[in-house]
């Protein structure tokens, strides 16, 4: 990145949706005019809180935590290459309907507390269920190129969404399995109904982000042939007390 280019720009949905004004930074790696910069930007702008998400770096960990970014996560990126023999037939599973939304979204609402919004401390609980709620029915209605949709006795008790990112490449968005299903294997299914799916649409790699603390998903697409590949860090940077927006 040049010194001429810009280093954050305004997240216009999180801050209509949370409430607050939000940015993001660009930069992987800051030094401290850098992050002097970023700072008078925010101010200037009337940002209340920044996102920065940075390489795994001790030196960019160091300078941020100096100037009270807090880390809120850290991310782990997992990747598998795929074959033809990658694909397997998934019998349990089928693409989204629109009628699986309601169950979809009372799985989100509980299913993804180890994220940095969580982690944070200063967002509002039941926003951050709600914008997990959001996010997989925004998933079902298009967002997503294809949501793969686990059903016991009629009823979707498992999903996973899946987006097409460029030639040969596609990654993993949201998992999440009704929690009185989980360890019967239902991950497995939604795993293989993913593969599956991209299996007729020429992609020869899929990545998959979670969370560092995560150790369970982490094992889950490791032994389901993942390698882990890259490690990142979240910082969130408050600018404006929010103690308020943490009940």
């Amino acid at each position: 990145m040049s010194e001429t280019e810009p280093l954050c720009e305004t997240l216009d949905w999180d801050s209509r949706f949370f409430g607050v004004s939000i940015a993001r930074a660009l930069p992987a790696r800051v030094t401290a005019e850098r992050c002097r910069a970023m700072l008078d930007w925010c101010r200037t702008e009337g940002v209340d809180c920044l996102y920065l998400l940075a390489d795994d770096d001790p030196d960019t960990d160091r300078l941020l935590q100096s100037a009270s970014f807090k880390r809120v996560d850290e991310r782990v990126t997992l990747e598998r290459e795929l074959t033809s023999e990658s694909s397997s037939f998934a019998a349990d599973t089928r693409p989204s309907r629109l009628d699986d939304i309601p169950a979809l979204r009372a799985i989100a609402a509980v299913s993804h507390r180890d994220s940095r919004f969580y982690n944070d401390g200063s967002f509002d609980r039941e926003r951050c269920d709600e914008f997990y709620r959001v996010w997989i029915e925004n998933s079902c209605r298009g967002w997503a190129d294809h949501v793969v949709v686990a059903e016991r006795n009629g009823t979707a008790v498992g999903y996973l969404t899946v987006h097409l990112r460029g030639p040969g490449a596609s990654s993993i968005g949201l998992v999440g399995v009704d929690r009185a299903l989980q360890r019967h294997g239902i991950g497995s299914h939604l795993l293989a109904g993913a593969l599956a799916w991209v299996s007729d649409r020429s992609v020869t790699r899929m990545s998959v982000a979670t969370q560092g603390r995560n150790s369970a998903s982490q094992g889950f697409f490791q032994n389901a042939g993942f390698r882990r590949v890259s490690a990142s860090v979240w910082y969130h940077r408050w600018f404006t007390p929010h103690a308020d927006t943490a009940r």
